[in-house]
């Protein structure tokens, strides 16, 4: 039987429950399974994508799932069963979702620094980079920067060397840019894209301002799209980690002396 709207809509956010539980090949399994159901009705996979536009890609939702969504794009984009037109503008999305995901290198940027010199991201060293891109006068911008700002971790680290913070006006609006650009902390990289090619060339996935992506050493991303808490915690579970490891090093090394 077809599946109503309601019934496709109730079986995907119950199915979205539990992907936190499920590894990525049973994911894979799971949409796989999901797309030839779908098929059983002309319209069947346009409407399932539909709906999981609306439940993972939009950054409003709370189910946003970037993993989810682009392992079900790629199933769904080879069904015979969604006309090639209705095809491109999920094509579009997935090409974006490829774009600086975790364990990628970070597309590298060409920005102008608050002084008026030139730079690449590249040029940054750090062991950790955080960038920040964001829309100069916005107030929800202004309050994720203050949650950075306040992260104990995220401070001891800037503070020790280990991380750089990058603030970023993706707008090629100078003015907007220097209006706003002292509000920015005089320890953190301040720049803005002079030639505006982040937005224009969709370098970087900025539907929504703020945006934050957490780099490392080389400029792989680790975490894309974060929160400054999300961030805190990622680092936070890093540290702890090496502690371990170092704990248990040091235990192993008393034990072979002893």
């Amino acid at each position: 039987n077809t599946l109503t709207d309601a019934q496709l809509e109730d079986g995907l956010t119950n199915m979205i429950s539990l992907f936190s539980l499920i590894t990525v090949e049973h994911l894979e399994k799971s949409w796989e399974a999901a797309v030839k159901r779908a098929e059983s009705s002309k319209t069947g996979v346009a409407r399932l994508l539909a709906v999981a536009d609306k439940h993972l890609y939009s950054v409003s939702s709370p189910l946003y799932n970037e993993l989810a969504y682009s392992t079900l794009l790629r199933k769904a984009l080879v069904s015979k069963k969604i006309k090639k037109d209705a095809k491109a503008p999920y094509q579009a999305q997935l090409v974006m979702l490829e774009m600086n995901k975790p364990g990628t290198p970070a597309v590298d940027l060409d920005l102008t620094l608050i002084d008026g010199t030139k730079a690449k991201l590249s040029d940054i060293n750090s062991a950790a980079t955080i960038l920040y891109f964001y829309t100069p006068g916005d107030m929800n911008c202004r309050m994720e920067r203050f949650r950075l700002s306040q992260a104990r971790l995220i401070s001891y680290l800037e503070k020790a060397g280990g991380l750089k913070i990058v603030a970023i006006s993706p707008s090629a609006d100078k003015e907007l840019w220097d209006k706003y650009k002292n509000e920015i902390s005089t320890s953190w990289v301040n720049a803005y894209d002079a030639t505006g090619a982040i937005m224009k060339d969709n370098l970087y996935d900025l539907r929504i301002l703020p945006r934050i992506y957490l780099l490392d050493d080389k400029k792989n991303v680790l975490l894309k799209n974060a929160t400054a808490d999300q961030v805190e915690q990622y680092l936070s579970s890093i540290m702890q980690s090496v502690a371990a490891k170092q704990a248990g090093g040091a235990a192993k090394a008393e034990g072979k002396a002893e």
